[in-house]
């Protein structure tokens, strides 16, 4: 079995993990950087959110002295406390709107190019040597350093021995098992977008960094609330920005009937509900704009959407305050003019707000050695501000960084135990190898995929959080009783499906707790915010027996929050 030494272990392939990479480097470590599949190479296994070719146009937050796009940071503070409503990190949120802009000189020094106005970046020149992605701008600037970077290393579980993280276990492609030994782990695996059967995510991002932390004695929190909005489904997936739209959405099903009607609310008109959805692109029931997302979703689900699991969208003679070349152009390259052609869209899955608790220095508070950043870190709230994922990646990957390998100097001396290794990895894959069944572990992820997209985005009640904890079960059952192993890589595959079915669990028993509307999450059956009840934050652990363990805790109690109605900024995502 291959053995690897390090002091710090970077896992993940996206902004947050080239950004931790440096960081740790510099702050004179040994470094490693462990990807699933080739490093750098955009919307491939391993590839980070930030790698995803799907949407070419990318911004970061922008804070500064001045007014206007240059928002103050004390005001950007309050807008992201606000937009979180009550349940964002107030101190990671200072230190994000302290740091953000160095994070941004950073990128600028390495070669990236912003534009003016909004600091989204910009199509590759001759000046950005063919390129303007950051993964790939900072993969040059780690090609200069002694980073050992580990392809094809799907890491499985952690190394934890007294409350101290000391490395990993995964295996590679062909199924073959291997140990990293560090003084530090950084988990900057991204999000659990492949959960759902439509997400802006690139393949294998399964939720592995949030599992693997669980396994491991960390906390998960705020992870019933995730991003989600509108895109096209065919011929490609591409974000929908109907910002500033001053018209009422033209939307139609499968048998051309214009459904929004249906499934307004008595007194609201679509012209309103439109007006409000044109301040936000996510989907949120802080406003009645919610219930355009509720009708596209349902509409769906009703039967009577596209054979691609959309509603159209006739785009055609609207007038919008914010229209971006980037997606107009996409549109014509995939064979479709705005102008002319009805668009297919639905919902898909964006990012997940919650995550591997963390703090300031970006490191669990319940495991030493282990640090989260980038979407696998938990900081933002029940809503967030566009473009604060991206800089968050920077400025909490950075963080990470340094603290780990300041951690990585008081490493623990000794080797992996044999009956530790047959615990974390040996014994499951051995039952893999065993395995008789006769579903492969792609066959189960497809329909997780479907169930989970159903039952968790846009709107839930508590029959269908009950249905979606009822399909877990069943496919972790199939995985013990039918799972087939019928080449090398199924391994990969079934150790990723076990990922997903603990976070959907995850998302599945916050959501049911949760018995009220907030931000990203809306309860049909409890669609009001309640405050008196339900601000706090809610804390996923495991226990001694390895069962969920859900708390009520209020990170904001020292601190307070009072609710300013609007967010300052609009539109604010």
């Amino acid at each position: 079995m291959k053995t690897y030494e390090t002091d710090v272990l970077v896992v993940g392939g996206g902004g947050a993990a080239t950004a931790s990479t440096i960081a740790a480097h510099d702050a004179g470590a040994r470094t490693m950087l462990a990807v699933k599949g080739q490093f750098g190479v955009p919307g491939v296994r391993g590839a980070g959110a930030t790698s995803n070719p799907k949407a070419d146009f990318w911004t970061i937050r922008t804070v500064g002295p001045k007014g206007g796009l240059f928002n103050p940071p004390d005001l950007t503070y309050q807008d992201m406390l606000q937009a979180g409503l009550g349940l964002a990190d107030p101190a990671l949120c200072r230190i994000f709107v302290d740091e953000v802009t160095e994070a941004i000189k950073r990128l600028r020094s390495m070669g990236m190019r912003f534009q003016s106005k909004m600091l989204a970046t910009m199509p590759a020149t001759k000046e950005s040597k063919g390129t303007n992605n950051i993964v790939q701008i900072q993969k040059a600037v780690i090609a200069g350093t002694n980073t050992q970077v580990l392809e094809h290393a799907n890491l499985t579980d952690l190394i934890v021995d007294q409350g101290r993280c000391r490395g990993a276990v995964g295996i590679d492609d062909e199924g073959n098992p291997f140990v990293v030994h560090a003084g530090a782990v950084i988990m900057a695996t991204g999000g659990v977008g492949q959960l759902f059967k439509y997400s802006f995510n690139p393949p294998g991002n399964t939720g592995d960094g949030y599992a693997m932390a669980l396994r491991a004695g960390a906390a998960l929190f705020n992870m019933e609330f995730m991003q989600q909005g509108l895109a096209t489904t065919w011929p490609t997936q591409c974000m929908v920005m109907l910002y500033e739209m001053e018209e009422p959405y033209r939307l139609l099903n499968r048998h051309g009937k214009a459904f929004l009607a249906d499934y307004l609310p008595d007194g609201l008109s679509v012209l309103d509900a439109s007006k409000l959805k044109a301040y936000h692109w996510p989907v949120s029931c802080r406003d009645a704009a919610i219930h355009l997302d509720r009708a596209i979703h349902g509409e769906v689900l009703a039967g009577r959407g596209t054979e691609h699991d959309a509603v159209f969208l006739d785009l055609s003679g609207t007038q919008r305050g914010f229209q971006p070349e980037v997606f107009d152009a996409y549109m014509k390259e995939n064979g479709l003019d705005i102008g002319t052609d009805l668009l297919q869209v639905q919902l898909h899955h964006h990012t997940s707000n919650g995550g591997i608790r963390i703090d300031t220095d970006a490191q669990s508070p319940f495991v030493r050695g282990l640090f989260a950043c980038g979407e696998a870190a938990g900081w933002q709230g029940a809503d967030r501000l566009g473009g604060t994922m991206l800089g968050g990646s920077q400025v909490f990957g950075w963080r990470a960084g340094t603290k780990a390998a300041e951690v990585a100097r008081e490493r623990p001396q000794g080797d992996l135990h044999p009956d530790d290794f047959e615990r974390l990895l040996g014994e499951r894959l051995a039952r893999q190898r065993e395995a008789k069944g006769g579903t492969r572990p792609q066959v189960l992820h497809r329909a997780l995929q479907q169930a989970m997209w159903e039952r968790l985005l846009v709107e839930k009640d508590a029959q269908q959080l009950a249905q979606a904890q009822r399909f877990i079960d069943d496919q972790r059952g199939r995985m013990h009783e039918d799972l087939q192993i019928a080449e090398p890589f199924d391994h990969v595959l079934a150790f990723e499906q076990r990922n997903l079915l603990d976070v959907a669990e995850v998302i599945t028993q916050a959501g049911t707790l949760r018995t009220e509307s907030r931000g990203s999450h809306y309860r049909a059956d409890h669609p009001e915010r309640d405050d008196a009840h339900w601000l706090a934050n809610i804390f996923v652990s495991r226990d001694a027996q390895g069962e969920l363990v859900l708390r009520k805790q209020w990170i904001n109690e020292e601190v307070g929050w009072e609710d300013q109605g609007r967010i300052r900024i609009m539109p604010w995502g």
